[in-house]
């Protein structure tokens, strides 16, 4: 069984014993997957993106990673280290002091549909007191294990949340990040260092993204005028979304990853550098 960030499996896969490349990072998505590798100075090595047709379920998902598997012989390399992304909107913040790990089913309950088979997990995410339930994909992580032995994994909004609450201020307007995806975002928001709301968004026009950002700050009393709005993922200053984002909204930044082989598109797998 592999677990999430709090623990790594210590068994290895014996068939894997020559480590030529550090680290494998790998973002899965059910409309994608991406990966990057470093060497052991931490240079990016490899980076690569697989897009799907359209979003698929569970089942198709683990085909699909089986079939880009077959395609890309770095992905069987050996490694220090793998570490894996689920991007997905299966996951709920609780505040750490009235987390009890007992309840993992319960806290996800109220606002997500759930499987008697699913298998529920956390990342803490330290030192800010919250911790991120969630769902990850339990036929995708056996598969990994079947490829990988140990390796670790976690919720793409975990690196998220921990970005936000360092880039946030005591003081000051509330930070909103979005992050997006070709039909998806994840939006948190922060005031005074403190995470008002983390959620994730589907959407399929323009229209309805700005909706789904105006009303959620109007909920929260977040003025689009004075919020300090960063945004990443899949949006460029050309793009028809930034030209009416920055209708409504005063103070927009773009944020790209810090690195020149890993596109803007894929700033959450960024954050595993």
């Amino acid at each position: 069984m592999v677990t999430g960030l709090r623990v790594t499996v210590q068994m290895t896969n014996k068939l894997k014993q020559t480590h030529t490349l550090k680290k494998l990072s790998i973002q899965v998505r059910l409309d994608g997957l991406s990966f990057f590798t470093q060497n052991h100075q931490d240079q990016v090595v490899d980076y690569a993106q697989f897009p799907f047709e359209k979003r698929v379920d569970p089942n198709q998902l683990l085909k699909q990673i089986e079939h880009i598997f077959t395609t890309q012989d770095v992905l069987t390399a050996s490694y220090n280290e793998v570490v894996v992304l689920y991007v997905n909107n299966l996951f709920t913040l609780v505040p750490q002091p009235l987390f009890e790990e007992a309840k993992l089913t319960d806290y996800l309950k109220f606002n997500t549909k759930m499987l008697q088979t699913d298998f529920v997990t956390f990342d803490l995410i330290d030192p800010y007191e919250i911790v991120n339930v969630y769902i990850p994909y339990a036929n995708v992580n056996n598969y990994f294990f079947d490829q990988f032995g140990s390796f670790t994994y976690h919720h793409a909004l975990t690196p998220l949340l921990q970005k936000v609450m360092q880039e946030a201020q005591l003081e000051g307007p509330a930070l909103v990040w979005i992050n997006l995806h070709p039909q998806s975002f994840e939006m948190v928001v922060s005031e005074q260092k403190k995470v008002l709301l983390a959620n994730c968004f589907d959407y399929f026009t323009k229209e309805d993204f700005i909706y789904y950002l105006l009303f959620t700050l109007e909920q929260l009393d977040v003025s689009p005028d004075t919020a300090d709005l960063r945004c990443s993922g899949t949006i460029t200053t050309e793009d028809d979304l930034y030209q009416l984002l920055y209708t409504y909204v005063r103070n927009v930044t773009i944020v790209h990853t810090n690195n020149s082989k890993i596109p803007a598109s894929d700033f959450l797998l960024s954050t595993q550098l």
